[in-house]
């Protein structure tokens, strides 16, 4: 043995207090051995496992250390009204609940959830929550006054914001969809409308299941909007991600592909194999082309049409919308719906079915734009579906109803 191999030998043997016995000539393995992998599981390597220890990147307040207060929604701001910058900001200007408790004392109808699950290549999904908190231009427009489509006062709805729900923000994001499915679950619990605000698309996977748990497998339809599929195959080393949401809930019954209704697709995916697999699960796909071809009027009604009579969950991921008028987002992609379509779609919908949820997703505000577009248009989407709920609630049953004296101005004084 020469002396080089004697001092590689003797290093090794030093290196490891295994007892593991090394060969001169060993050969490196193709994966680092479970002896020195805590982390991954000897009879599946594709999954996790993470002791407790490893995975606390947040912790639940102990509420119980709390001055005792009553439970029911509160305002966390000095002024009744004031400039804009004196407030401490909440979603739409609405008050906080922190607890299921709250949510029923409220009598509150919608709770408004930020999220903040960042798995897109471009990083910034997390940091859209808070901005919407924020949006300069919407601070002095709370969540009052009329809608100007439908006439109705949004202030007759009542609205909280329920806080974020945490992530591990270095960690596999899959984790993260429990503390989602438990904090929508708690709203769903005390029938409270959950709408998600911010975060990445992987999060809808926890809403479907919280929303399977409430209301029985398959009884949900699913109406998203989206430039992609998002039925990819199982792959970046995890179950489900991102792009592979709806193949893992169509799979595992969380929902039936009839049930899912899919509007705005466009971009280089699917394919001829995909697609097959979309028809064999009867997905109802619309294409942005088939919007080209037969008109959004045409696109629209069938859409409606697909989804009357049934409890209803949205998901909006913003690259959905024409990136001329929602720049800011993940995965942008030329074309799309346009931002009036998009707000006539939630209104409608709004107003045609009982919606038992909602998410607005993938907004980045680092690539949206000095005067935050992106996030006008999706306060926009919030707040025109909110109007179509209100709308439902006050009687109104045609989704394509417009207040007439918004229509004509020879309509008479009231």
């Amino acid at each position: 043995m020469n002396t080089v191999s004697k001092l590689v030998l003797t290093s090794s043997l030093c290196c490891f207090a295994s007892g593991l016995a090394f060969a001169e000539n060993a050969n490196v393995t193709d994966n680092i051995p479970y002896e020195w992998a805590p982390w991954k599981d000897p009879n599946d390597e594709s999954k996790l496992n993470l002791a407790e220890d490893k995975d606390v990147l947040f912790q639940r307040r102990n509420l119980s250390e709390d001055p005792k207060n009553a439970p029911g929604l509160y305002y966390p701001n000095r002024y009744e009204f004031g400039p804009m910058w004196s407030s401490i900001p909440t979603f739409l200007g609405a008050p906080l609940a922190r607890t299921p408790e709250d949510l029923k004392a409220g009598n509150v109808d919608v709770a408004l959830i930020g999220l903040i699950v960042g798995d897109q290549m471009i990083p910034g999904g997390r940091y859209a929550a808070m901005r919407m908190r924020s949006l300069v231009d919407y601070l002095s427009y709370p969540y009052q006054g009329e809608d100007q489509a439908i006439g109705v006062d949004l202030a007759n709805l009542v609205v909280a914001d329920y806080g974020n729900v945490a992530a591990n923000w270095m960690a596999d994001n899959q984790i993260n969809l429990d503390e989602i499915h438990r904090v929508v679950g708690s709203a769903l619990n005390v029938d409270v409308v959950p709408i998600g605000i911010g975060g990445t698309h992987i999060q809808s996977y926890a809403f479907m299941t919280a929303l399977a748990q409430k209301y029985g497998k398959g009884e949900v339809l699913v109406v998203h909007i989206d430039a992609h599929y998002d039925a990819y195959k199982a792959g970046a080393g995890r179950y489900v991600h991102n792009g592979s949401f709806f193949k893992m809930a169509v799979e595992k019954g969380l929902i039936n592909g009839s049930d899912l209704i899919q509007v705005g697709l466009r971009g280089s995916t699917p394919g001829v194999e995909t697609l097959n697999w979309m028809r064999k699960h009867k997905i109802k796909f619309h294409f942005q082309s088939e919007i080209e071809k037969d008109g959004w009027d045409a696109v629209l009604a069938k859409v409606l049409a697909e989804a009357k009579g049934r409890k209803v969950y949205i998901t909006f991921d913003m690259d959905g919308v024409d990136p001329a008028y929602a720049p800011g987002v993940g995965t942008a992609e030329p074309d799309g719906l346009t931002a009036g379509q998009a707000l006539q779609l939630m209104r409608a919908l709004g107003i045609q079915n009982e919606i038992v949820a909602a998410e607005f997703n993938e907004y980045n505000p680092l690539l949206d734009d000095l005067h935050n577009h992106t996030g006008i248009l999706m306060d926009r989407l919030i707040r025109s579906l909110l109007a179509g709920m209100q709308g439902r609630k006050e009687g109104i049953t045609d989704p394509m109803y417009y207040q007439p004296e918004r229509i004509s101005h020879d309509s008479p004084i009231k």
